[in-house]
């Protein structure tokens, strides 16, 4: 017993450094569940490669402690805060993404990967990550939700993210404009 509450110490304290390290903040943890949040307080534009810059990090201090983990990514605007009643406030969030990372993480057991990320966080992210799809979840009205495998995180200088990142803004806006 004094080993597996150690591990999960050591894990407790490898998610939180992964979390703040990349501008994260985290929920309190639910057994060995954490729900983290990126661009609430401090707005960036590259949040979403920040959060799977967590991941990794967080999946090979894991790895290191002989734990193979699975960890998703999901996206999407939100409302971020305390919420609840006088007597019972928690810091929370309200986001369709929530749910999404829920059937994602449901989905985990059934597939093998090391991280994986929905389409909202691989659009913003495909500059300095190598992804591949990984399956397809059918949604309601003939929607589809679509999954990718991360494969690589290039390591950078937030300087050369920050750049490719305003590039890439650029040229979404060129491609509004017409």
């Amino acid at each position: 017993e004094a080993a597996l509450v150690s591990t999960h110490s050591a894990v407790i304290q490898a998610t939180s450094q992964a979390i703040q390290a990349n501008g994260g903040l985290s929920s309190p943890f639910a057994g060995d569940k954490v729900l983290a949040y990126w661009n609430v307080r401090n707005t960036r534009s590259d949040h979403a490669l920040r959060c799977v810059a967590a991941a990794q990090e967080l999946y090979l201090a894991t790895q290191k402690l002989g734990l193979n983990v699975r960890l998703v990514c999901t996206g999407g605007p939100g409302t971020f805060g305390p919420m609840g009643t006088k007597t019972q406030r928690a810091f929370t969030v309200v986001s369709p993404c929530v749910p999404r990372g829920l059937v994602l993480q449901k989905l985990a057991k059934l597939i093998p990967f090391k991280i994986l990320v929905d389409h909202a966080i691989n659009s913003q992210i495909s500059i300095s990550v190598q992804c591949r799809l990984a399956l397809v979840l059918p949604l309601a009205e003939g929607k589809a939700e679509k999954a990718y495998e991360v494969i690589s995180v290039a390591q950078q200088a937030d300087d050369e993210w920050m750049y490719q990142l305003k590039e890439k803004e650029n040229e979404r806006a060129q491609h509004v404009r017409f």
